[in-house]
């Protein structure tokens, strides 16, 4: 198992430095004076793999700390008054998301490709290899990581929460994989590939997170519970997974399922798969087009196209929301304590509610729909980036992005004008109408902001990737402007006025840079 490991280290070395230098080869700069020679250098690639594994190490240690320092983070911002049992609240639940959505062994990837397909390592003792390596170096990780932010930033009462989240996250582990693996076996496909149960289950769990917003916290002794039965179920996962012999037929399936060597990763399969259209949604109702004319007429083929795609996401966001709004007003009918903190919150703190539409909004999968099933062809010629067809079809366009977007902001709105309703504090009808329209109007403020920034700064190529840098930069922005509005404390009534009237000096102003612009950025990279 060892020996295995280390062949697979070599592997993974060997192509990650070919891959660099080849890189290097392709600069401007120095594509003249780097020859294939280089690949032949053994000094050179010595260097490069060292540099390499260092940098590796550096990039899982940062991004481990980061993971605990976000958490720590937001505990501090918006729970000041719990800090240590909502970090001990917030970790519980991503772990537990970290089952469902972590799972190393069946990822398809290069190295795996090389290892088992090309050089026929034995599969058993490359997947228990690795096994043992993923779990040896995230639990050494963890420890630093747990003992670090419990014992000394959080200054925790006792030592033994370190031991008892330790092997909670190293047994929740081991479940998760068996889990996955025996899903694969009954479905014939990995769990989250099935987006019927893998965005539920992550908005539940991310939900729960932000549960002591209204001082719903899991107890410690409910943790300990949970620690000893997954103790008991990671266990058995284990001596399932040491059994398991047919790694090999398992993993050439999901090469198959997932063309590798085609993509990058799984996850470029899964993305393309989000914006593929099937027979059935090709046939469209004669009476929906038989009066559209123009762009009118190609905008309503390919939205009833899609309709299903488009739609999915929402309707399901839609649920969820509707459920977790439900349980809320539950609470806050049955218990006083949860009244108020629920009113509290829609009062003072509805500016979260910016970045839980950014999350919903579902214009970044229609924009990756529209270039792959429509742009990418049609951008060939001419006529198709004139200001005025540009600036037709993106009316059209729009109009129907922010229906599938009002699908969830319509249950934010109302689900936000019923627990007002429910509030023992007098809330006025202004308030009501005004927080009811900010919600809308966020909805309408996103679709229209992911269909101007792909319009103006074009970012896909053929392959669906993203490749200027400016589109990655105004989405970060994006995103960084709604987590800091999450602090943002202002009134809702005052709040609600401001957003509604920048959603409409927004949209004009972006209409007009569309159509000034777009003709000179919306083209094929």
């Amino acid at each position: 198992m060892i020996n295995a490991l280390g062949k697979t280290l070599q592997i993974d070395i060997a192509y990650s430095v070919n891959s660099f230098l080849y890189v290097l080869r392709k600069l401007p700069i120095l594509k003249d004076l780097m020859t294939e020679d280089i690949y032949k250098s053994k000094t050179l690639k010595k260097v490069v793999g060292i540099i390499g594994i260092l940098f590796s190490m550096a990039r899982a240690i940062f991004l481990k700390f980061m993971y605990f320092f976000v958490i720590l983070f937001i505990c501090y911002r918006m729970f000041p008054d719990n800090v240590v049992r909502s970090f001990f609240h917030i970790y519980f639940v991503l772990t537990l998301l970290g089952m469902f959505i972590n799972n190393k062994l069946l990822n398809t990837s290069k190295k795996k490709y090389f290892s088992l397909l090309v050089f026929q390592m034995d599969a058993t003792s490359f997947f228990r290899a690795n096994l043992f390596w993923n779990l040896f170096t995230s639990t050494i990780m963890n420890t630093i990581c747990i003992f670090l932010f419990v014992n000394i930033f959080l200054v925790s009462p006792s030592i033994i929460y370190t031991p008892i989240l330790i092997l909670y996250t190293l047994m929740v582990r081991l479940t998760g994989e068996a889990l996955n693996i025996l899903y694969l076996r009954k479905y014939n496909y990995i769990w989250y590939s099935n987006s019927a149960l893998y965005f539920p289950i992550l908005i539940l769990h991310l939900a729960a997170c932000f549960l002591p917003l209204i001082d719903v916290l899991i107890p410690f002794r409910i943790m300990l519970i949970a620690t000893v039965i997954f103790s008991i179920t990671g266990t058995l996962s284990f001596m399932y997974l040491m059994k398991i012999k047919d790694y090999k037929l398992i993993y050439k399936r999901l090469s198959q399922m997932t063309n590798v060597m085609d993509s990058k990763n799984e996850k470029d399969y899964l993305k393309q798969a989000m914006v593929d259209v099937t027979e059935k949604d090709k046939v469209i109702d004669k009476k929906i087009i038989e009066k559209k004319e123009g762009y009118d007429f190609f905008n309503t083929i390919f939205f009833e196209r899609h309709k299903e795609i488009l739609l999915r996401s929402a309707k399901k966001y839609s649920w969820v929301l509707g459920i977790i709004y439900i349980v809320v007003a539950y609470l806050m009918w049955k218990y006083t304590k949860y009244n108020e903190s629920a009113t509290n919150f829609l009062q003072l703190h509805l500016s979260c509610f910016v970045m839980i539409m950014f999350f919903i909004n579902r214009g970044a999968i229609i924009t990756q729909a529209m270039f792959f099933n429509c742009d990418h062809a049609m951008l060939r010629f001419n006529f198709y980036r004139e200001p005025k067809i540009i600036l037709e079809l993106f009316k059209k366009r729009l109009q129907t992005v922010v229906k599938v977007n009002l699908l969830p902001a319509l249950v934010i709105g109302i689900g936000n004008s019923i627990l007002y309703s429910l509030s023992n504090t007098p809330i006025s009808i202004t308030t009501h109408i005004t927080t009811f329209l900010f919600i809308i109007c966020l909805s309408i403020f996103f679709s229209v902001h992911y269909l101007v920034i792909y319009y103006l700064l074009q970012p896909f190529n053929k392959e669906m990737e993203v490749k200027k840098a400016s589109y990655s930069f105004v989405t970060l922005g994006t995103y960084l402007i709604s987590y800091f509005l999450v602090d943002f404390v202002l009134s809702a009534e005052i709040l609600s006025v401001l957003g509604i009237l920048f959603v409409i000096i927004y949209i004009p102003l972006a209409l007009t840079l569309v159509y000034k612009i777009a003709p000179r950025t919306f083209k094929l990279n």
